[in-house]
């Protein structure tokens, strides 16, 4: 039985921290591609707009590979932050330059040449809704372009661990408990 409520409290201890490290987005990022001036960064006329999910591993990025014309986007996306935390971002890409921004402040850029490549950061937030914003221009035309985004609280990960440990007790400690019952000695008459 005390395997049984050790694991029992780990677990709900683990659920609790999780739910208040948990990083929030209510939708998905609103993409907006340019036709590129040069290769450069000089942004041209709009193309089209779209969505990327909020985390997101885009190769090849269709439109890219269907223009002649080096292309990039702007893509924002409201986050969520429950409290003060460091966030790790992870941002890649192939045949260009990527660089997130958080509330129009530089977090993280990226060269990324062939083939793909990525890079993370850890940045201090504080809790609150926040706007980032990730920018992504092609360099090389010839190849697929690629990019990607990650963001993970490293806080929230251990509070996951924590309760698949206390899950995994609770489990043995059940699983013990109903062997003990089975395996009771019987009393004599």
């Amino acid at each position: 039985m005390p395997l049984v409520v050790l694991g029992a409290v780990i677990l709900g201890y683990g659920l609790l921290l999780r739910g208040q490290s948990t990083i929030e987005s209510p939708g998905q990022w609103q993409v907006t591609w340019y036709a590129m001036r040069d290769r450069f960064g000089t942004w041209g006329d709009v193309i089209e707009t779209g969505t990327f999910p909020t985390i997101f591993n885009i190769d090849p990025l269709t439109l890219a590979s269907s223009r002649e014309e080096p292309i990039g986007f702007k893509a924002l996306l409201n986050v969520y932050f429950p409290k003060d935390m460091t966030v790790q971002f992870t941002i890649g890409g192939d045949d260009g330059t990527i660089a997130l921004y958080m509330d129009d402040n530089s977090v993280i850029g990226l060269q990324c040449p062939d083939p793909n490549v990525s890079q993370s950061s850890d940045a201090q937030v504080t809790a609150g809704t926040h706007t980032l914003e990730l920018q992504y221009y092609q360099v090389l035309i010839e190849d697929d372009a690629a990019a990607l985004f990650n963001m993970t609280n490293p806080e929230e990960q251990g509070a996951i661990n924590m309760a698949t440990g206390g899950g995994a007790l609770l489990f043995m400690g059940i699983i013990v408990a109903l062997i003990g019952f089975v395996l009771k000695p019987k009393a004599s008459s």
